[in-house]
């Protein structure tokens, strides 16, 4: 129970937040990913973090990275390894989940922010699926 809390709770206030400010979250972060594509793969990482959820960074962010000129491939492949940000923070339910159900007590959420057993894969995953899809999006997009 805690865990579908954690999950639905979050997203769901977050996806409110940003619907009440989206002129202003996509006039900010529209005229950075002109200028440097590879900030919409770090807007849909951040977005993933605070909200925990794959489908409100993918609401919010893509229409911005199209808006802005992003070609579909590279957008395609940055955005897909940016998912990796859900993990970054010890919110997601099925990290609550993992560290509960862990009889061998090896699976720590920490007692800091991001000092727990995900936050050093999640950072590995990103980084290596946001650069190997933005290089396939490039090569075959």
């Amino acid at each position: 129970m805690v865990s579908a809390i954690a999950l639905f709770g979050l997203a769901w206030m977050t996806d409110t937040f940003i619907s009440a400010h989206t002129s202003e979250i996509v006039d900010s972060i529209g005229g950075l990913v002109e200028d440097a594509p590879w900030i919409f793969a770090l807007g849909v990482f951040v977005v993933c973090v605070l909200t925990t959820s794959q489908s409100t960074a993918t609401r919010t962010i893509v229409p911005i990275g199209l808006a802005a000129g992003v070609a579909p491939g590279l957008l395609t492949g940055m955005w897909a390894g940016a998912f990796a940000g859900i993990y970054l923070l010890p919110t997601n339910g099925s990290q609550i989940a993992a560290a509960n159900f862990d009889e061998t007590g090896s699976t720590k959420l920490g007692t800091k922010l991001i000092d727990h057993s995900f936050a050093l894969p999640t950072i590995i995953l990103a980084v290596t699926t946001v650069a190997t899809g933005a290089l396939l999006g490039l090569v075959l997009g």
